[in-house]
């Protein structure tokens, strides 16, 4: 019936398959059916690592790694979860480890903060850290804060803001995805963003003391 089709409707029928259709042939060894998996949802994927990293080599690299995991363990993928929770948690699992990987100390981030953005002050004056976050990716100076006061996050805590407030997911989501209780998760965003604030207090600080000079 397919071979009756023409070219355009074949594509468009082939187009339409499942993620369970195309995952089913990945594991009966019709691999390149993970191309179009991947294809499918690569910008949400790099969407997600450009949460955690802005530089976009790193963020490029880390959706490969995602992809490459994802690929190795399809045989544990179940079925009653949407492929994209599934691959989301792998996702997150990967900026993790690259996240504990390359963790720089809050004192280095203040001493390189240069505020050129007059709008920081504002931002951090009158929205809490987590509006920030969310505010990141409709405003250049609010993306930039966002990720001064992430990067300034132990690793765990990072994973919790992001995933909250950024994904929206619930604290039970979040606790699944990364393997956690919901007690830690919990625990880890009242830190977040008590130390989100304080750091923004000292942001805040610095800019008033360079327009007063």
């Amino acid at each position: 019936m397919l071979a009756a089709l023409s070219p355009t409707l074949r594509k468009w029928s082939e187009a339409v398959r499942s993620d369970d259709e195309l995952i089913a042939e990945v594991r009966s060894g019709q691999t390149a059916a993970f191309a179009e998996l991947a294809s499918r949802y690569r910008e949400r994927v790099e969407r997600l690592c450009h949460r955690f990293f802005s530089d976009h080599e790193i963020v490029r690299d880390l959706a490969q790694e995602s992809f490459i995991r994802a690929f190795a363990g399809i045989s544990t993928y179940k079925a009653e979860m949407p492929f994209l929770g599934w691959l989301r948690a792998i996702v997150a699992n990967v900026c993790y480890d690259e996240l504990r990987r390359r963790r720089r100390r809050p004192e280095e981030l203040i001493a390189d903060f240069s505020g050129p953005e007059a709008g920081w002050a504002q931002l951090v004056e009158h929205s809490t850290p987590e509006r920030i976050v969310e505010a990141a990716e409709q405003r250049r100076e609010a993306y930039v804060l966002a990720h001064r006061l992430l990067d300034s996050l132990r690793p765990d805590d990072r994973m919790v803001m992001v995933l909250r407030e950024s994904e929206g997911l619930s604290v039970d989501e979040v606790a699944a995805i990364m393997g956690w209780s919901v007690a830690k998760v919990k625990i880890r965003a009242f830190r977040a963003r008590q130390f989100m604030r304080k750091l923004a207090e000292s942001i805040l600080s610095q800019q008033r003391r360079r327009e007063v000079k």
